[in-house]
């Protein structure tokens, strides 16, 4: 994949990646800061950041200026906030790129911070982490992220808690964006129908006099080892909501390929072993499969099931022994050659458009400070070996590692017999 980077004098990265033959450009745009650097009190800050700078500019002075100004000429765009970023993405057609960009960039460098406007939003956000617990899916992935960071940053729903959004103040949103969010920190990447020269000479004219900043950086959070490992949340739903965690790894691991391709063997698709074994040959779940979260330094990896009540205790005895079974056994040649092909189709398809294209480079820019070429990755990815899979799940899902969050009827006598069927037993 062709791109080029260019570094502005106050340290702004931009990635430029052509993509002959599209209509539409793509821009990403990436801040280093996310809920991981917020301390207890600000708890929610960075999100409410993220839904305050469409709200009004000093030129686009309203959200709806803001909107129509994209969407007038056919673009869409979004924000969202993380564990580690925060990213402004919009997607439009390629002559349309130049009055897209002077919006972003007046977003994110002249956000008003109206008072009506953060009460408002305010509201918003506080329904938003209300409406978590009306969705079991949705909440207890979060339980099972408190379970393994409990009263850390990375426990934390991204959005914050009710408390701490009730009481944040326009000064304190003001002082932490002016930390944050500066030019040395900011990558912005865009991709598709675009003409790279102009392109590098109109982020030079829109950024190349902020000025650059000091930056805190957060503080380490690994996950600690004697915690309570069961979470329960009794509650009257048709259906028991489960996350199985364990222990994860780092995105700047050397083991990072061979976790990605056992998250893919254990419950990634419909051919993984969860989905194969608990759904199809026992029929425990209806939904059933399995996700990673790596950040800096640690991460976590998640077993995600919805179970009728009665099969509760049987669904997790299960999932515990596919996980053992990875520990023990090594993966057949056949199986991972067959899950190596899975995740490289998996990767190629999905470079395939502009905005997944400007995303990629920017996260992996941001995150890593370094970029990949699609080619070395699925040279790591077929490097990986039976063994290199053993050893990261012997390590990964030894049983003091994992957790068990659960949402749905669940009385005290059964929530000892999980907790003992968690580390193996019975």
């Amino acid at each position: 994949m062709h791109y080029n980077r260019t570094t502005l004098d106050n340290g702004l990265r931009l990635l430029t990646a052509p993509m002959p033959g599209m209509r539409s450009a793509s821009i990403a745009f990436f801040f280093p800061v996310g809920s991981r650097y917020e301390s207890r009190q600000l708890a929610g800050v960075s999100h409410f950041i993220e839904h305050m700078l469409f709200k009004g500019t000093q030129q686009y002075p309203t959200a709806r200026h803001i909107s129509e100004a994209i969407e007038g000429v056919g673009g869409a765009f979004n924000g969202s906030t993380s564990k580690e970023l925060t990213n402004y993405t919009a997607r439009v057609p390629g002559e349309h790129l130049d009055e897209v960009m002077h919006v972003l960039a007046d977003m994110v460098r002249n956000p008003l911070f109206e008072a009506a406007e953060i009460e408002k939003e305010r509201n918003v956000i506080i329904e938003e982490l209300r409406s978590t617990k009306d969705e079991p899916q949705e909440w207890v992935s979060l339980l099972v992220d408190e379970t393994m960071w409990p009263d850390l940053e990375l426990g934390r729903d991204d959005a914050g808690f009710e408390e701490t959004v009730a009481k944040l103040q326009r000064a304190q949103m003001v002082a932490y964006f002016e930390e944050y969010y500066r030019p040395n920190g900011l990558v912005i990447s865009i991709a598709g129908n675009i003409d790279e020269q102009h392109t590098v000479e109109l982020v030079q004219t829109l950024f190349g006099d902020w000025q650059p900043g000091e930056q805190r950086s957060y503080v380490p959070c690994l996950p600690p080892v004697d915690v309570n490992p069961l979470a329960v949340i009794n509650k009257a739903t048709e259906q028991v909501n489960l996350c199985l965690g364990t222990l994860g790894i780092s995105y700047a691991s050397p083991d990072y390929y061979a976790f990605m391709l056992l998250n893919a063997i254990l419950g990634d698709g419909m051919s993984s072993r969860l989905f194969q074994t608990i759904r199809e040959e026992q029929g425990l779940a209806y939904d059933i499969g399995s996700y990673f979260n790596s950040y800096a330094e640690t991460g976590n990896f998640i077993v995600s099931a919805g179970v009728d009540a009665s099969q509760t205790e049987a669904a997790v005895r299960a999932i515990v022994q596919e996980i053992e079974r990875l520990c023990e056994t090594p993966v057949a040649p056949g199986e991972l050659a067959r899950i190596k092909a899975y995740i490289r189709g998996s990767m190629l398809l999905g470079m395939e458009g502009t905005h997944q294209v400007a995303s990629w480079l920017g996260s992996q820019e941001s995150l890593r400070s370094d970029i990949l070429d699609i080619d070395k990755m699925v040279a790591l990815i077929e490097a990986v070996t039976p063994q290199d899979i053993q050893r990261v799940a012997q390590t990964c899902f030894a049983p003091h590692w994992r957790r068990l969050a659960i949402i749905g009827p669940c009385k005290t006598k059964q929530a000892e017999r999980l907790g003992k069927l968690l580390q193996g037993g019975l």
